[in-house]
């Protein structure tokens, strides 16, 4: 069974627009930050409410390219990444190439066209277009239990249809009233083509179709009774498990897909990184919504004390009035950022003799550069700030070549990963 990206867009875009406006109440025009090694989005309402992320890729407008965050396995945790290859599984399996394409070139509205299939395949349908600044949007799905919905009712179903058709997204109405009965626990009945009839719990509504297209809405009388309708809501419980147990399978596909190559690949994959040079440890061009604490750094305090130079960390937030959760096009206007964070997941640690974990302190006097590497294992962060954070060049460490000359070849190894990621994040962040 093939299907394409209109499709699923058609399959998902009444119940997107039921959880968006859930998502709408939540946020309460508050900001946001993001931690996806936590992984918890949390909205700084009163009381605070933190949802599950899934990070589905991100769009750049300087870069000119969405990218799929599955692209390079192993940044960032398999749970924030399970939806995404979720996604991608279920292009290949349907024949829908957009899902299963690494990089695909910026077109409007392709990352939320891109975010609304995703929804249809993962049962995940509220969704947050996170500005990162630097014109990159990183778009997340969430999930949690807030988004709970209350029993579909005439006047809701109505409502939501209604909401859903300002936008002018779905292309086949005859698909998105039935995908939306069944995913609700509804029932629809089609006479023909042309007609059906929605029943839930308080009654029914008879839909008109012109050319896939709703033409009419008439109350109807209800063609099935309640015990009919407790069977329906379980079969919808039941389909969202299912999605729930692919997803978990598909966190378990990218934990192992990012652990099996690396050992084995890192060494091969030296010329890889075209982006970043072997002679690019050197400071590089960052803009000021990111700043990456390097292992290379001693101690993690150098890193933090500027940050306070410029934006408390607890204190940033997103403006969630310039990301407005809706099922509509992010706004033009400026988008002050929220704090994005990951702890990059760590490759292989390389076994060191023992020597070299305990040199005699007459030596280490005269070496110190020498404890770089023992620091490069503990910090392994990447953090995606708003302005403010440092993160320029000037906040680089450069690292320099001999004193790096009695490493083994897994220590080199390791190093090159580093640089590996530090590529990915540029492209994936629109450095």
């Amino acid at each position: 069974m093939t299907k394409t990206l209109q499709d699923l867009i058609d399959e998902s875009i009444f119940i997107s627009t039921e959880y968006q406006a859930r998502l709408a109440e939540l946020t309460q025009g508050a900001g946001w930050d993001v931690d996806f090694s936590a992984p918890a989005f949390t909205l700084q309402t009163e009381p605070p409410v933190t949802l599950t992320p899934y990070l589905l890729g991100t769009e750049s407008a300087s870069r000119g390219s969405w990218i799929w965050s599955w692209q390079e396995l192993g940044h960032f945790p398999a749970e924030v990444v399970s939806a995404a290859v979720q996604a991608r599984e279920a292009g290949d399996r349907l024949g829908v190439a957009e899902l299963s394409t690494d990089e695909l070139p910026v077109a409007e509205g392709l990352a939320r066209r891109l975010t609304l299939a995703a929804k249809a395949v993962t049962g995940v349908y509220a969704h947050y277009p996170a500005g990162a600044g630097g014109g990159v949007t990183a778009w997340l799905l969430l999930d949690g239990p807030e988004f709970e919905l209350p029993e579909l009712t005439v006047e809701r179903m109505m409502r939501v249809i209604a909401e859903a058709l300002t936008t002018d997204t779905a292309v086949d109405h005859n698909l998105a009233v039935d995908s939306y009965a069944k995913l609700r626990g509804a029932h629809v009945e089609w006479d023909t083509e042309a007609t059906c009839v929605v029943t839930v719990r308080d009654g029914a509504q008879r839909f008109w179709f012109d050319d896939h297209q709703i033409s009419g809405v008439e109350p109807a009388e209800p063609a099935v009774g309640p015990d009919v309708l407790t069977g329906l809501a379980a079969d919808a419980r039941a389909r969202a498990a299912t999605l729930r147990e692919d997803r978990a399978a598909a966190e378990a596909t990218a934990a192992r897909q990012e652990a099996e190559p690396r050992p084995a690949a890192a060494p091969e994959q030296t010329p890889v990184p075209v982006e970043v040079p072997e002679e690019q440890p050197e400071p590089i061009e960052v803009p000021e919504f990111v700043g990456t604490d390097h292992a290379h750094q001693e101690q993690p305090e150098p890193v933090e004390e500027p940050r306070e130079a410029g934006e408390p960390v607890t204190a940033h937030a997103g403006a969630a009035d310039g990301d407005l959760p809706f099922d509509q096009e992010p706004s033009d206007r400026d988008v002050r950022p929220g704090r994005v964070s990951t702890t990059v997941v760590p490759g292989p640690e390389p076994v060191r003799p023992a020597a070299e974990e305990a040199p005699e302190p007459a030596a280490a006097q005269h070496r110190e550069p020498a404890a770089r590497p023992e620091a490069e294992r503990e910090v392994e962060r990447e953090v995606v700030a708003g302005p403010g954070v440092p993160g320029s060049a000037g906040t680089e460490p450069v690292v320099e070549g001999e004193d790096f000359a009695e490493e083994t070849d897994e220590e080199t190894a390791e190093e090159e990963q580093g640089e590996r990621k530090k590529g990915f994040f540029s492209r994936f962040f629109g450095l």
